[in-house]
């Protein structure tokens, strides 16, 4: 655990003078020491920045205090900033220069014409990049502008080489046949076709629902790849998702992050990788499953990780809720046309007797779920009601078989709420579990809970091995509480059973009970039993891709409580919410030049 200074009495009399709680102002001087002062003079807008869940308005209050008036480059910088910031949390890469200009003079209540100069300052200056997308003008972070034009790039280069692609060693209908030969497994003709595609293309994508067979083709392509003396990688952007790769494959499988050796860097106070256009993976093709998951920024990562020549086969289900962070990689790639797409269709023997199964393929065609013995119906109106069941229903299963997912974080049968309830079941209060309590939610030893967050520099042990030790905890990770020492006021947290983090009070706003989370936190995940909350819920959460998902994560069965009229009003949603994302447009026209 990192050691936290002790704040001298001039930061913490000015700091509390402008409304800071104790919290912060052990947060702003750990980050700049004696620099507060200064740096919160010159600018409080500053603030938005390290620590965005202050909000603009507690921000704002404190610069008009110290005298900053409502034209102030600085206010109007951190209305764009955050503006933007909102977009890229909704999953866009750009927004439109119009709206953009507009939302912000709303917002801050000043004129348009001011916006418009300010953010051309910020284009000026290297923060924001202003491009043409398919007509209309857009304004990017510059990150997500480079990000696009890297992976575009990179994916056109990789898909023509110059050099061509290493051979696999043989003909590949015969390497195919030896395979099935040696796994006693025999794959259909569209599985064969995705087997030829993959090994003849730099790039490829491979895309179905469950029990079509994806992990099958996985193995296949690994075997034929090592046995022709190729090296290959197996990665995807979560752990839990890699985790579940190795056990369905068994083949060594890691997150995409540490496939890129990636380490904290403390000059540019940003995570950056070891593997890059340098120093590049040394495998010859590269596979990652669950890639619906990857975001603009990791595609970019991974992209200049890869050597000349290396082949690149993404997998997933296109129809699963897109990336947590900005950009519509996969959908992007597969539309473009340019890459060999191969969709899975057809159900496997082992996955028809499975009313999961079956359900998924009818909400992704757009039937109505039929409910059975492992897809039931627990009908109930209200809310109060839906929560009750849940809980009834939870008390009666292991907590290490199940999960609630539910739509939403706020509500009553939101995750917030619902895990306020679950724990009383699941963990009560006892004198023998040591707790402590951060805002209003109360952290038990035994607890489940869940990183909130990337955090990069947090130091974790490995189990049975002290001296071993490593950094990073990612945003989606569940853990269970180990220890609370009230006294120190930590928390320590076990992911995996193999990496212990001891959180200290100030960094525990990363954590949040887990019993129940959203449906968006578990993709990549599969549970043996899903409870799913059904009630009204917004049109742009209530959607047939996210109930699709949803159910998609159960294994052994799966539990609707509430109204299925509402279910099946989610199932005649298909109205996706689309992302403002150039990745496309810039794919077709590097690929065009080709």
């Amino acid at each position: 655990m990192a050691e936290i200074r002790e704040v001298t009495p001039e930061v913490t009399l000015f700091l509390r003078s402008i409304g800071l709680s104790n919290y912060y102002i052990v947060k702003i001087f750990d980050l700049v020491g004696e620099s507060a002062i200064g740096l919160t003079e010159d600018n409080p807008y500053w603030l938005l920045e390290e620590f965005p869940r202050m909000g603009f308005a507690k921000v704002d209050a404190i610069a008009k205090s110290l005298g900053f008036g409502d034209e102030n480059r600085y206010r109007v910088e951190a209305g764009i900033a955050i503006l933007m910031k909102k977009y890229a949390s909704e999953g866009h890469s750009f927004a439109f220069y119009k709206d953009l200009c507009r939302e912000t003079a709303e917002n801050l209540q000043i004129n348009s014409e001011l916006v418009e100069d300010v953010t051309e300052d910020m284009v000026f200056d290297g923060r924001l990049q202003l491009a043409d997308v398919n007509g209309v003008r857009a304004v990017y972070f510059y990150g997500y502008y480079k990000a696009e034009c890297s992976v575009a790039g990179k994916l056109a280069r990789l898909e023509n080489p110059q050099d061509g692609l290493k051979p696999v060693g043989g003909n590949i209908e015969a390497l195919i046949a030896k395979t099935e030969a040696q796994s006693a497994v025999e794959l259909s003709s569209e599985q064969k076709e995705a087997v030829r595609n993959a090994l003849l293309s730099g790039v490829s994508i491979i895309t179905g629902g469950p029990g079509t067979g994806k992990t099958t083709i996985i193995n296949t392509l690994i075997s034929i790849v090592e046995g022709s003396g190729l090296k290959a990688a197996v990665a995807a952007p979560t752990g839990r998702a890699a985790k579940r790769v190795m056990e369905t494959s068994g083949h060594f499988a890691c997150t995409v992050h540490r496939l890129l050796e990636f380490f904290y860097d403390e000059e540019t106070r940003y995570m950056a990788f070891g593997r890059n256009a340098e120093k590049p993976l040394t495998q010859d093709v590269v596979i990652i499953d669950e890639a619906s998951m990857l975001d603009l920024l990791l595609a970019e990562a991974l992209c200049n990780a890869l050597k000349p020549g290396t082949r690149l086969i993404l997998v997933g289900d296109a129809d699963q809720l897109p990336s947590v962070g900005a950009g519509n990689v996969l959908a992007d790639l597969i539309d473009s046309e340019f890459f060999f797409t191969s969709a899975l269709t057809h159900i496997y023997r082992q996955s028809e007797q499975s009313g999961i199964v079956i359900n998924a393929h009818r909400i992704n065609s757009g039937d109505y779920p039929k409910f059975g013995e492992d897809f039931r119906l627990v009908k109930a109106d209200k809310h109060e009601e839906i929560l009750r069941k849940i809980v009834d229903i939870s008390s009666e299963i292991p907590k290490e078989r199940l999960q609630v997912l539910t739509p939403t974080k706020k509500g009553l049968i939101g995750s917030i709420s619902l895990n306020e309830h679950l724990q009383k079941t699941f963990n009560p209060p006892s004198e023998e579990k040591d707790e402590l309590k951060f805002g209003s939610t109360v952290f038990r030893v035994g607890d489940r809970v869940m990183q909130n967050k990337n955090d990069y520099q947090i130091e974790y042990k490995a189990a049975g091995n002290e001296k071993a030790s490593g950094k990073g905890v990612f945003n989606g990770e569940i853990g269970t509480v180990a220890a609370v020492d009230k006294e120190m006021k930590t928390v320590t947290v076990v992911y995996d059973d193999t990496r212990w983090v001891e959180y200290p009070y100030i960094q525990l706003d990363e954590l949040e009970l887990a019993y129940a989370i959203t449906v968006h936190k578990s993709q990549g995940s599969e549970f043996p039993v899903v409870i799913l909350p059904m009630s009204w819920f917004p049109p742009v959460l209530a959607t047939r891709s996210l109930l699709y998902t949803a159910v998609t994560r159960g294994k052994e069965d799966v539990v609707i409580v509430g109204n299925p009229q509402y279910m099946n009003g989610m199932v005649d949603n298909n109205r996706s919410k689309s992302r403002n994302s150039g990745l496309k447009a810039r794919i077709v026209g590097m690929c065009g030049l080709m």
